[in-house]
């Protein structure tokens, strides 16, 4: 080896090494972010306690890892090497099916049964759904369960046969069906009628490279809602037409919403995907219901092509019964709300989920709820109904809400006492939360959970969740 060669290798090595330090420092060249939902490590702010524990030397370390220069185009790099030649995704949750299809891989969990969260749980949602529901239509309300298609059960064939081989014959899809039609629960099931007519569509319902349906698969799902709704309420909605469909390479972010997730060098190709031409037309009589609808990412959908407020009085969805948003703005998170509140003016309560969230299902709205309407909260209504009528200002209170509602006397002190009843329950359910995590953060506490689960024969989470309920009375008699 010639010494010109040798120094041409050593200068190579060097630029190889200094580069990514002089990017880090100096960010000379502008590169692509990586997509998804990544955690990046930021800059540590340095104290001295820190630094001489390490704890700064560490922080560092993880910052440096994650922010390097050129950082994203060697992920990019490297996933490129896996999708091109291992057929193999990085992504995390990415499975790469048959024919290239992409999948989610939650959609598969369910589908196989791999998170089936058992019969005796799912049987009491149903239970708790199916007396709620009877519950609200007592009160001149709807309570709608809604099971969105998925990908998974709509393409099983594209599925790869090292999931198929594991499918169980329990699912929380099929119990859930199975319960809700025996229970005669207020049920659209969606996932079975996309099956059941997949050759029938006259264009695709899933584009290859996304998890959600398309919007032409979206626009069936809205239309046989509306339809429903108009059926169950008796009433005349707006009417939808999206007859005429045309493709598009450009496709909107739910029909790649997979594919930008592989972070490839060259990303996977864009199919075309049917976009309807909505049309409205309002015809005489109609009528606008108040629709509260808490869900999954599924309505996400309806909600970025602003269809609900085409049809219902308002566009409010409960993100995972998490976060507010109104015509596609968060406002406020769940738990900051008054329940009786939020739900007194609602006709139609929809609850949506798809396969990859039936384990989630249905996202602690019905727990809240349940508590407020179908437990005996008799003996606390009657006090603070009778508090309200002795106290001479805060029934005169009542008088001038109940007249600027437009609502007779009693029926604004019946809300005002729920809306009270309401704010107790999240308050003691709120202390429950703390107490079991403090529970499960105390390790005597843990191990003593252990004896007394097996000593009662319950699980660890049931015992946990009565020594939450056992603190809350001790603290509360304090």
């Amino acid at each position: 080896m010639n010494t010109r060669f040798k120094y041409f290798l050593i200068t190579l090595v060097a630029i190889a090494l200094f580069t990514p330090l002089l990017q880090f420092k100096l960010d000379l060249f502008e590169t692509a972010k990586l997509e998804g939902d990544l955690s990046i490590a930021q800059k540590p702010e340095f104290k001295k306690e820190d630094y001489w524990n390490l704890k700064w030397q560490e922080d560092y370390t993880k910052y440096y890892n994650d922010n390097f220069g050129f950082r994203s185009w060697f992920v990019r790099l490297i996933n490129q090497f896996r999708f091109s030649f291992l057929n193999m995704a990085k992504a995390p949750g990415v499975v790469i099916g048959k024919n290239g299809e992409l999948f989610i891989e939650s959609y598969i969990d369910d589908y196989i049964g791999r998170n089936f969260i058992g019969r005796n749980k799912i049987s009491e949602n149903v239970n708790k759904i199916k007396t709620l529901q009877d519950s609200l239509k007592a009160r001149g309300k709807d309570l709608v369960v809604v099971f969105a298609p998925g990908k998974a059960s709509f393409y099983p064939e594209l599925i790869p046969d090292t999931y198929i081989n594991k499918k169980k014959d329990s699912t929380n899809y099929k119990m859930y069906a199975d319960l809700f039609q025996k229970n005669s629960v207020n049920f659209i099931d969606l996932n079975k009628w996309f099956v059941d007519n997949k050759t029938k569509f006259k264009y695709p319902v899933y584009p290859k490279n996304g998890t959600h349906w398309n919007h032409y698969g979206m626009s069936l799902a809205l239309d046989s809602l509306l339809k429903y709704i108009e059926k169950k309420r008796k009433i005349n909605l707006p009417d939808f037409d999206f007859s005429v469909v045309n493709y598009n390479s450009n496709l909107k972010g739910n029909d790649y919403d997979v594919g930008i997730l592989l972070n490839l060098l060259s990303p996977v190709e864009k199919e075309a995907c049917p976009y309807p031409a909505y049309k409205f037309k309002v015809t005489k009589g109609y009528t606008k219901p108040d629709v509260l609808v808490v869900g999954d990412s599924y309505w996400w959908c309806m909600v970025g092509d602003d269809l609900p407020i085409k049809f219902f009085r308002e566009d409010e969805y409960w993100f995972y019964n998490k976060d507010q948003y109104i015509h596609n703005e968060k406002r406020a998170a769940i738990k900051d709300l008054n329940l009786s509140a939020s739900l007194v003016q609602r006709d139609v309560i929809v609850l949506m989920a798809t396969e990859a969230t039936f384990y989630m299902f249905p996202y602690g709205f019905v727990d809240r709820a349940y508590k407020l309407y179908c437990d005996d909260n008799s003996k606390r209504y009657k006090e603070i109904t009778t508090d309200m009528l002795r106290n001479k200002e805060w029934f005169n209170s009542i008088v001038t809400k109940a007249i600027d509602n437009c609502l007779f006397v009693d029926e604004q002190i019946k809300r005002d006492a729920e809306f009270i009843i309401s704010d107790e329950l999240f308050k003691y359910q709120e202390q429950i939360e703390k107490n079991i995590h403090d529970i499960k953060n105390n390790e005597q506490w843990m191990r003593d959970i252990k004896q007394k689960s097996k000593e009662n024969g319950v699980s660890e989470e049931e015992q946990i969740k009565k020594d939450a309920q056992w603190l809350y009375e001790q603290n509360k008699k304090k």
